[in-house]
């Protein structure tokens, strides 16, 4: 089960060895001076600079940037060498989940910066990882079953869908047990359909899979997926205790919550809390970055370079 886990965290190490020296800005406003003389840059949260020039807060505010893996504070309108701020940042070790968690987030900014950095970062985690199903990105899966669905799912009302493909007449969705004993089998004539998984009498933590087919051998992969209804709120509690989720501000506590449920394959519920950040702040570059780059790896590259365009 920690399949994905390990391919998350091998793509965005290797991957964000390109972006070790670009700084992060998380939270706050900085003013970057890349060299003498220069006029200064206003870097915004989701915005980053080189490890080079002078910076310093915003007015008398204060700023949180990442590098590294590691984060740190400046305080203050005090002007500073980058390279002296981040030699005096005290670093953690960057297997910690604090170190894990800012080398995901350094590499979401950095490749969710425009469409083609996002094909990018979709194209490297499909052909690396295959979605973390074997044979996903198989050519003889006409249907491509969206990877929201896949993994830890709530007893709850849970929306499947998969894109359209050629063909003639209803798609057939299937829900089935181990040993391919049918739960549910419905002719649907659009590309989605919402179950109430709490209705089906499924056994927790059991594994299931989901697959769609059209007409003769037009079909999906395989999606695996278990029943868990209490994987969230036991995650959420997990992550409470970390001394760096305690100090962060709500928005980035919760893009710690969004981390570890992927992490754990809880796709579905890390959705639905970026769906949550973005409806109350819809503008935020670091949301946004962060919302494409997971709709890529959930196989959802059409969306992805929407919502990054906007």
């Amino acid at each position: 089960m920690r399949t994905v886990t390990l391919v998350i965290c091998c793509l965005f190490l290797s991957s964000g060895l390109s972006a070790q020296n670009e700084i992060t800005v998380l939270s706050g406003q900085v003013l970057y001076y890349p060299q003498a003389g220069s006029n200064p840059v206003l870097k915004n949260p989701g915005t980053q600079f080189e490890l080079k020039g002078k910076l310093r807060s915003k007015g008398t505010g204060s700023a949180k940037l990442v590098y590294k893996g590691h984060y740190f504070w400046v305080k203050g309108s005090k002007m500073r060498n980058v390279q002296d701020v981040v030699n005096a940042a005290a670093m953690s070790n960057e297997m910690s989940f604090s170190g894990r968690f800012f080398n995901f987030l350094t590499e979401s900014v950095k490749e969710g910066e425009n469409p083609e950095t996002v094909k990018k970062h979709h194209r490297k985690y499909m052909s690396k990882s295959s979605g973390g199903i074997k044979g996903y990105t198989n050519r003889e899966y006409a249907i491509s079953a969206l990877l929201l669905s896949a993994g830890k799912l709530p007893a709850a009302n849970v929306l499947f869908k998969w894109r359209n493909t050629t063909g003639e007449g209803p798609y057939t969705f299937q829900l089935l047990a181990p040993g391919g004993k049918q739960i549910a089998q419905v002719l649907v004539r659009d590309t989605f359909l919402t179950l109430d998984l709490d209705q089906l009498s499924m056994d927790i933590f059991a594994e299931y899979e989901w697959k769609v087919t059209r007409g003769e051998g037009i079909r999906s992969a395989s999606i695996p997926i278990e029943i868990c209804p209490d994987k969230a709120k036991e995650l959420y509690d997990e992550i409470s205790q970390e001394e760096e989720f305690k100090s962060a501000d709500p928005t980035e506590q919760q893009l710690m919550f969004a981390y570890i449920l992927e992490e754990e394959r809880c796709f579905y519920k890390a959705n639905k809390t970026y769906e949550h950040l973005l409806s109350i702040d819809p503008t935020n570059i670091l949301l946004r970055k962060m919302y494409s780059t997971f709709l890529a790896r959930m196989d959802m590259l059409p969306e992805a370079n929407a919502f990054i365009q906007r």
